[in-house]
C-alpha cells in the first residue's frame, strides 16, 4: 500500500482554527504556493517562511523563463535534514503542538503548507523519502497517483505516502486544496 492512515491524536479543528488565524492562506497565494513550518537553525526570520519551498536543487522559475535546455540549479542548495527547526511564527500555536506529536512517531523534516491551486497537475516524479500529508482542506476531485494507484485523502486524518515511488499529484476541481506536509529523514 503506498498511501496509509496514521493514527496520531491530532486536534484537526485547533490546527485549521491556527491555520487560519496566522493568514497562512493569503500567505500561500503566491508561487510557489508553499510556507515553510520548519527551518534550518539560525535562519534570519525573514527567509524562515520562504527558504526550503520548492525544489532544493532547481530554480524551476529560472527554468520557466527558458524551459528549453538543462535544467538550472539553485543558487544554494539544501538538504532536508537541514531543515528541523520549528519557525518562529509557529512557536505558541497548535501548529508546533502537531510538529511535537508527528516527531514522537517519526524523523520528519522539512515541514511544509502546500497549496495546490484548482486545475493543476504536478509531473511525475520520486521523492528521496516518503511523506507525511495533513490536510488542512480539499475536496473529491483532489488525489494522487501513486504508482499508478489513485489515493485521496480526505480531511481530519494524518497519511504516511510512498512518494519514493513514482507519483503525481493533481486538483482537477475548482477549488484549491492545503495540506501540510513532512519528508521523513
Amino acid at each position: 500500500m503506498y498511501c496509509n492512515t496514521v493514527d496520531i491524536d491530532i486536534d484537526y479543528t485547533l490546527l485549521v482554527e491556527d491555520f487560519y488565524k496566522l493568514n497562512l492562506d493569503e500567505l500561500l497565494n503566491q508561487d510557489p504556493f508553499q510556507l515553510a513550518v520548519q527551518c534550518r537553525s539560525n535562519t534570519n526570520k525573514a527567509s524562515q517562511l520562504y527558504e526550503s519551498c520548492g525544489s532544493l536543487i532547481f530554480d524551476w522559475q529560472e527554468y520557466e523563463k527558458n524551459p528549453i535546455g538543462k535544467l538550472p540549479l539553485r543558487k544554494q542548495i539544501f538538504k532536508e535534514s537541514e531543515f528541523v527547526e520549528v519557525c518562529d511564527i509557529f512557536k505558541d500555536t497548535y501548529i508546533k503542538t502537531v510538529v511535537n506529536l508527528l516527531k514522537e512517531r517519526y524523523p520528519i523534516v522539512r515541514g511544509r503548507f502546500m497549496k495546490m491551486k484548482h486545475k493543476t497537475c504536478l509531473s511525475m516524479h520520486s521523492d528521496s523519502s516518503p511523506r507525511i500529508h495533513v490536510p488542512i482542506y480539499t475536496n473529491p476531485g483532489c488525489m494522487m497517483i501513486v504508482n499508478d494507484t489513485i489515493v485521496r485523502m480526505p480531511i481530519n486524518n494524518t497519511y504516511f505516502v510512498d512518494t519514493t515511488v513514482p507519483h503525481t499529484a493533481l486538483n482537477a476541481s475548482k477549488n484549491d486544496r492545503v495540506h501540510m506536509v513532512f519528508c521523513i529523514s
